[in-house]
C-alpha cells in the first residue's frame, strides 16, 4: 500500500471535496432545489414538472404555486410547454396558481413586486415560489417572504440569494442583489421592519432610471387609411437617475411602441430615441412615432420606455424590458 503523504492526503481532500460540492450543484440545477423559506407557510424550487408538483404539494401540503416566469399565450409553441404542463398540473392537484413576470437580470417593475407581495399576502398557504432553476428571482421572491415575516430581517432575507440555492452575486443576476441594496439605503441605519419594508416598495422604489409620465402632445382621432402618419409623445423622467439612449438595439434605453387591430392581435412595432442623449431627473424627451400606412379600422397604440441593457435577447422578442409601471395609451381611426 503506497504511503500517504501530506501532498497527496491534500489532493485526496480537495477532490473530495469538489465531488461533494459538484454533486449538491448538480442537484441544484438538475433537481428540484427544494427549500423552505417560512416553515409550514414558503417554500421554493425549480421548475417543477407535472410529477414535481404532485410531489411538492404532497410533500408540503401546498396551496398556491407562485411562478415567477410569466405567462404564454401560445400554448403549442414547444418553448411554452412548461407552462401548460405547470397549468394542468396544479389544475389537477386542485392548488391555485398565479402568475407574475420578473427578469434575474434587471430589478423588478413596481406593479410585479407589488403583485408578489400581494400573492404572499392573500394567497392561501403554504405557497410554492419558483423559477426556472429556483436560483435568482425565486431568490429575491424568498427574500420578500422573509422580509414581510414579523420579526424577518434584512440579513436573514439576503441569505435566500446565496450560492447554496444557485445564486451568485455577480454578473447580470446582481440586480436581485441591487434591490435589496436600494431597499437597504433607504433605511439608513434603521431597523427593517414589515411595515416599513411595504413603504418603501410602495411609494419609493423605482427600478433604476424606470420611473416615467408620458403626455401625448399630438394624436389625431383619425388619420387617412392607407398613409404613413405620425405621433407625438414626451417623456418626463420622475427617477432620481438619468436615463440614458444609445444607438442599438440591445445598447440602453429606447422607446417601444405598438398598434393593435380591433381584435387586439399587434400589426407593427417599432423604435425611437436610437440616438446618444442623456435624460437628467426632471427632464423630458419629445419622441416622433413614425406609424406605417394602416388600412381602414380602429387601432390602439401603445408605447413604453423600455430598458434593454443586459435583457440577453433582443428587444423584439423580450417581455423582461419594461421601464417603469405605466405605458401611454391612445386609439387612433383609419379611414
Amino acid at each position: 500500500m503506497p504511503r500517504v503523504t501530506p501532498r497527496r492526503a491534500l489532493k485526496l481532500v480537495a477532490f473530495a471535496a469538489l465531488g461533494v460540492v459538484s454533486s449538491y450543484f448538480a442537484w441544484v440545477f438538475a433537481g428540484l432545489n427544494d427549500h423552505a423559506v417560512v416553515a409550514g407557510g414558503v417554500y421554493r424550487c425549480s421548475q417543477p414538472s407535472a410529477w414535481g408538483v404532485e410531489r411538492l404539494v404532497a410533500r408540503h401540503g401546498v396551496r398556491t404555486v407562485l411562478n415567477l416566469r410569466g405567462t404564454s399565450q401560445k400554448l403549442h409553441d414547444p418553448k411554452s410547454a412548461w407552462y401548460k404542463l405547470e397549468a394542468e398540473a396544479t389544475f389537477a392537484a386542485d392548488v391555485s396558481q398565479e402568475d407574475i413576470t420578473l427578469s434575474a437580470y434587471l430589478l423588478p417593475p413596481p406593479a410585479e413586486i407589488r403583485r408578489a407581495i400581494e400573492v404572499l399576502d392573500h394567497a392561501e398557504r403554504p405557497i410554492l415560489v419558483h423559477c426556472k432553476q429556483g436560483a435568482d428571482r425565486t431568490g429575491l421572491v424568498s427574500a420578500l417572504a422573509v422580509l414581510l415575516e414579523p420579526g424577518g430581517t434584512l440579513a436573514a432575507a439576503r441569505r435566500e440569494l446565496w450560492p447554496v440555492y444557485g445564486h451568485f452575486p455577480v454578473g447580470r443576476t446582481t440586480a436581485m442583489d441591487d434591490f435589496l441594496d436600494r431597499y437597504e439605503r433607504w433605511l439608513a441605519g434603521r431597523p427593517h421592519a414589515p411595515d416599513l419594508f411595504r413603504d418603501w416598495v410602495n411609494r419609493h422604489y423605482t427600478p433604476g432610471p424606470a420611473a416615467s409620465r408620458y403626455e401625448w402632445l399630438s394624436k389625431p382621432a383619425t388619420v387617412p387609411a392607407g398613409q404613413p402618419f405620425a405621433l407625438k409623445l414626451r417623456a418626463t423622467n420622475l427617477s432620481d437617475e438619468p436615463w440614458r439612449f444609445e444607438p442599438g438595439n440591445q445598447a440602453a434605453i429606447h422607446l417601444l411602441y405598438r398598434v393593435a387591430g380591433p381584435d387586439g392581435v399587434e400589426v407593427t412595432r417599432a423604435q425611437a430615441g436610437l440616438f446618444r442623449r442623456a435624460v437628467a431627473p426632471g427632464e423630458s424627451l419629445d419622441f416622433l412615432l413614425a406609424l406605417p400606412p394602416l388600412p381602414a379600422g380602429q387601432y390602439s397604440v401603445a408605447a413604453e420606455l423600455i430598458d434593454a441593457r443586459g435583457c440577453g435577447v433582443s428587444i423584439r422578442s423580450s417581455s423582461f424590458v419594461k421601464l417603469g409601471d405605466g405605458c401611454a395609451a391612445t386609439t387612433v381611426e383609419a379611414r
